[in-house]
């Protein structure tokens, strides 16, 4: 019978089988849901819910307009080197919620924007990761890092020339040269305003001359 479900609704609904989200929220007002059945649940529903108490804290902190403008956050790189791959299919369905910046491993990277660093952690396709929360709510990915800059920690106000980490391949880009991957995200499925924006056409080149950059690592 389901087999004969997935075949009716087509490839949709295959996905949302195969690639189902581990992460809570990510469906447009969903159900409540149930009662966690282990420990491990039960921390990471907490985990969660600590996360997003924390994004409501830094919303009544920053400016309501988002940046019209993001600064390029790979150190050395202009615009122009970047190609667009916003967009472009990736394994299981997905789409790339994002650009990569490539640059030599180690190569320093730097926060595009005002704001706070929402979460520090590792993750299975991201590797290390970094988001900064910035004006309206927008949420900045900073994924594959080599390391995270020293002393970088959770709640830490930043600015464009805070330093979060060094370009690397972690996660699943294991296989590919270092780059950084840069995802921008808005709103929230519990909403039903989630985005994922082009960071692209965000972008402006730095003078990386009138600052003190990074040595890499």
């Amino acid at each position: 019978m389901l087999f004969m479900l997935l075949f009716l609704l087509g490839p949709l609904a295959l996905a949302q089988v195969l690639e189902a989200d581990k992460e809570p929220g990510r469906t447009c007002n969903p159900p409540p849901l149930p009662a966690p059945r282990t420990e491990a649940e039960r921390q990471e529903r907490a985990r969660w819910a600590h996360y997003r108490d924390k994004l409501q804290g830094y919303l009544q902190l920053l400016p309501p307009t988002p940046d019209a403008r993001l600064l390029m956050p790979v150190q050395g790189v202009r615009v122009r080197q970047v190609a667009d791959t916003f967009g472009a299919p990736r394994e299981g369905w997905r789409r790339h919620e994002g650009q990569d910046i490539f640059a030599p491993r180690g190569t320093p990277v730097y926060s595009a924007t005002s704001g706070f660093v929402w979460r520090i952690g590792r993750g299975e396709r991201g590797g290390l990761y970094v988001f900064v929360v910035g004006p309206g709510g927008r949420r900045y990915y900073y994924a594959h890092l080599e390391r995270y800059a020293p002393g970088l920690r959770e709640g830490q106000r930043v600015s464009p020339n805070t330093l979060l980490g060094f370009v690397g391949n972690s996660g699943n880009a294991r296989s590919t040269p270092p780059h950084l991957h840069f995802g921008v995200y808005a709103g929230s499925r519990r909403t039903c305003d989630y985005q994922v924006i082009n960071p692209l056409p965000l972008l402006t080149d730095r003078d990386w001359g009138q600052m003190t950059p990074a040595r890499r690592r």
